[in-house]
């Protein structure tokens, strides 16, 4: 809060001096707009997120407590019809799904590799929890973001109890064999060098990507092309309850997860959401960012894996899961608030 407000009001701005400059309603003024508001979503929005996150995360791998989250886990993974192995893979689907659905080739059984790697697709990776915290976190409280992390977990562990289910394997698979370091205190310097090196992705990839997106997304209000997406989209809007200008932020989404939360801004107008949206529509919104389709980096990732059939049956339930979930989301705070 103390970094993002100060920066989005010094983007915010920038924008409006920007518009007394070039005119408001020029094609000029829309790019320049679209460029402030894709980097303000870096700096403000992601990278305060991001950065401990992934230094926490390069603590708990180099420190050799994995492994022994996946001895504990065993037993609790059985009971959802998993391998304890599996545990690895999720933990890594924090930071990235796209190393996540690659680690499953630890586990031995192609089934057991295919279901692990279509629920590693729901765990909400960095991008998803910069979501979570920059707009339930950030606008409604920590309870609530708590409560979408718990939603979350229990709705992979259901899911892979159904898939275990719908493409059982053989019960021998579930042994574990598991070579447990010793616990070592990581030299500060690799820790920091492999969290520059996950945040340099961002940088380098991904935010150059986010700048483009708000761009296009500028450029889409300037030719009202935004609004024939948004009227295509006004089915599933209108049943989680959403304001109809939210659609074209959900296609964004399927390049960086990252880009829905920025588009969202950028669509709405503001960056006080809640003037906008109520915290029921903020709720459910996130809940269905966090589980609808994979990126494209991680759909390519899962072609390579599994398969194309795979991947497009990830897609399907991961999409339907969303839907599900946030629908419900929405009739359950309907009836609770």
């Amino acid at each position: 809060r103390y970094i993002e407000e100060p920066l989005m009001e010094f983007f915010g701005y920038l924008i409006v001096r920007i518009e007394g400059f070039w005119g408001e309603g020029s094609l000029l003024f829309f790019l320049s707009k679209g460029t402030l508001q894709g980097i303000a979503g870096g700096i403000a929005i992601v990278l305060p997120y991001l950065f401990p996150f992934l230094v926490g995360l390069s603590i708990l791998e180099d420190i050799g407590y994995l492994p022994r989250v996946a001895f504990l886990m065993d037993v609790f993974m059985h009971r959802i019809g998993l391998h304890g192995k599996s545990i690895i893979p999720f933990i890594l689907g924090y930071g990235c799904s796209v190393p996540a659905v690659m680690a499953t080739r630890i586990l031995e059984f192609p089934q057991h590799r295919f279901i692990v790697s279509i629920l590693t697709t729901m765990i909400p990776c960095a991008a998803r929890i910069t979501i979570i915290f920059a707009l339930v976190a950030f606008f409604i409280g920590p309870n609530a973001a708590l409560a979408i992390f718990v939603l979350n977990i229990l709705v992979v562990a259901i899911s892979g109890k159904i898939l275990s289910i719908l493409f059982p394997y053989p019960e021998a698979s579930l042994g574990l064999i598991l070579e447990i370091p010793s616990y070592q205190l990581p030299p500060l310097r690799n820790t920091l060098r492999k969290s520059w090196y996950r945040i340099r992705e961002f940088i380098v990839v991904a935010w150059p990507i986010l700048i483009v997106g708000s761009v296009l997304l500028a450029l889409m209000e300037y030719g009202g092309i935004e609004k024939k997406i948004n009227s295509i989209l006004s089915p599933l809007t209108y049943l989680l309850g959403l304001p109809v200008s939210v659609g074209a932020t959900l296609v964004f989404g399927l390049l960086r997860k990252e880009l829905s939360m920025i588009m969202l801004i950028q669509a709405l107008g503001t960056t006080q959401i809640l003037t906008v949206m109520t915290q029921n529509q903020v709720i459910v919104f996130t809940v269905f960012v966090i589980f609808y389709v994979p990126c494209l980096a991680t759909i390519a990732t899962l072609w390579r894996e599994i398969g194309k059939k795979g991947a497009l049956l990830a897609i399907l339930f991961t999409l339907f899961v969303a839907i599900f979930l946030a629908f419900a989301t929405r009739i359950f705070l309907g009836i609770v608030l």
